[in-house]
């Protein structure tokens, strides 16, 4: 994440073998070697408090190291140490350092106290280049929104027409620049700009605009907003917040109150844009920096507490879920969160209580119950999850394309628990809605084919399948599967060898493969394919099978094929 110290860059902390107990024990740490390795290895554990702590006791006896300072500096930063980040970009800043991070921090913190001239000292002088390309006018424009110059303020917005991806950003704070001074004409333009209808743009987007018609009197055009969105997004909470709140006679707020807000915005919706797998850190402290500016930012909360889950720190996400306010419309999404990461600890029992008392609060939802049949049906507790889904069939209402992957979940569900003809049913009624959707053709015709029936048909689903997911090791296994069934040996030797490729650990393909090469004579790899399946951990009804065809082959063996 951040660069390392000249003075402790040759220490090892395999050599000099620093425990995982020191790393979150910052007693055990005695000495300012000690302390650089424990926080050097907290931070390879993601664990940005503890590693911050550490660098700390380092740096109060190095405080002239400029490349310590930076790094505490970032360290505590992501770790949302806010006041210690804070007296850090102060003393870099002091140094003459110049730090694109720390000069943000400094400006947003002028920001909160309301000096908006210092602030945009601190942003103008940021440089135009990698992240702070977005921040800097972004915050610029807000800065001078706060000073109540709102041409300014949108004048900044200019910076963002070159870069690429990035209009939408620009039409959104221009729409909640101009709202926040009043001025409604011009800020509704904008919002509209965002996408060629407005039903169809981001969440943002529509919450704001949705807002602005609220609160200029036409309520019927925020009504029909929300209502075209949802039939395009149904079970969005925020959107079904809104027009609750609205049909309840609930006063609409702007999504963007003042210049703290619209900061803590732009930075959120930065932090969003960023890949998670390459950018993750910038994207934590992006979203640290919102939370401070606004406390009561839920959004970027659910935002925070999924980076946590990238670095599979699923304590620490929850604890961030558990922050959400009850009244929040993210509350439910926090919680249905939780629920996955309990999964994720190895508390399945846990996370399956409270999804059923979640059931019962929010009787109305399908949400809930489609998350615990999925938990249940990974978990191999099929009957169970068809007992849940069959409850959540009940609460779908009318039936739409979307809902194929429910139909597709619940027949391998009810597969797996030899409920057959129910089975079929629904793996029919998912092509009746997706009918080129190759995961269903794939597990339709795939079960077809280990029944015997519809072969023909099965195959061309299953090519079709192919077609649509040519590097996908168990579709492309599956068209093997149905080549040799029908007897063509030689094929499916071609089809399984190059499922093999793609999921060369998966048991099943590689027992495929020794069958399909015992039939073409190559029995010496069929006996290795078999042997290497049995080493690959196959399901209980798998290794008798296996096993028998070790000690005697397989029987009425019809080699088509050259031998091997």
């Amino acid at each position: 994440m951040f660069a390392c110290t000249n003075k402790f860059k040759s220490i090892s902390l395999a050599a000099l073998g620093v425990s995982y107990v020191m790393a979150f024990n910052p007693a055990a740490a005695n000495s300012e070697y000690g302390s650089f390795l424990a926080g050097r290895h907290a931070q390879a554990l993601k664990d940005t408090e503890k590693a911050s702590a550490f660098l700390m006791r380092v740096l109060e006896e190095n405080p002239e190291d400029q490349k310590l300072l930076r790094r505490t500096f970032l360290l505590s930063l992501a770790a949302g140490k806010m006041a210690v980040a804070i007296d850090l970009a102060r003393r870099i800043d002091a140094a003459g350092g110049r730090m694109a991070t720390a000069a943000l921090l400094l400006g947003i913190e002028a920001v909160r106290t309301g000096n908006y001239d210092s602030a945009l000292e601190k942003f103008d002088a940021l440089p135009r280049r990698g992240l702070t390309a977005y921040a800097a006018p972004l915050a610029a424009a807000w800065a001078n929104s706060g000073k109540g110059d709102v041409d300014a303020a949108l004048k900044e917005l200019d910076a963002l027409d070159k870069k690429s991806g990035f209009s939408a950003m620009r039409d959104l704070h221009a729409g909640l620049i101009n709202d926040a001074a009043g001025r409604a004409e011009a800020a509704e333009k904008s919002l509209r700009a965002v996408a060629p209808t407005l039903a169809k743009a981001p969440v943002r987007v529509v919450l704001a605009a949705g807002s602005l018609l609220e609160r200029t009197g036409r309520a019927e055009e925020a009504r029909g907003l929300y209502n075209d969105f949802l039939k395009n997004s149904p079970g969005t909470l925020a959107i079904e917040s809104a027009l609750g709140n609205m049909e309840a006679g609930q006063p609409a707020t702007p999504l963007v109150r003042d210049a703290s807000g619209g900061v803590a915005e732009s930075l959120f919706n930065i932090a969003s844009a960023l890949p998670r797998d390459r950018s993750g850190d910038m994207a934590m402290i992006y979203v640290r920096l919102a939370l401070y500016l606004r406390p009561d930012f839920e959004l970027a909360r659910l935002l925070l507490g999924g980076l946590f889950e990238n670095q599979r720190r699923y304590n620490a996400a929850n604890q961030i879920y558990q922050k959400v306010d009850a009244k929040s419309p993210y509350y439910w999404s926090a919680q249905l969160r939780i629920a996955d990461n309990l999964v994720d600890l190895d508390t399945v029992d846990r996370a399956v209580e409270m999804l059923r008392a979640m059931a019962i609060e929010r009787s109305e939802r399908t949400d809930v119950l489609v998350k615990l049949g999925g938990i249940l049906r990974s978990k191999e507790r099929y009957r169970e999850a068809v007992d849940v889904y069959d409850a959540a069939s009940e609460r779908l209402g009318k039936i739409t394309p979307g809902h194929w992957l429910f139909f597709y979940n619940r027949g391998i569900a009810l597969e797996r628990s030899k409920i057959w003809d129910r089975a079929e049913k629904d793996f029919l009624k998912a092509l009746e809605l997706q009918p080129e959707q190759p995961y269903v053709l794939n597990y339709l015709g795939y079960s077809w084919v280990e029944k015997g029936i519809n072969i023909d048909r099965a195959r061309k689903m299953i090519e079709r399948a192919v077609e649509q997911r040519q590097n996908d090791g168990y579709i492309v296994d599956s068209l093997g599967w149905v080549l040799y069934r029908l007897g063509d040996y030689v094929g499916s030797v071609k089809q399984l060898e190059r499922a093999i490729r793609l999921r060369p650990s998966d048991p099943v393909i590689n027992d495929h493969l020794g069958d399909a090469y015992w039939r073409v004579g190559r029995k010496l790899e069929a006996r290795f394919q078999w042997r290497r399946a049995l080493n690959l951990e196959p399901a209980d009804d798998l290794i008798s099978t296996i096993e028998g065809k070790l000690a005697g082959g397989l029987k009425d063996a019809k080699p088509t094929g050259s031998g091997g």
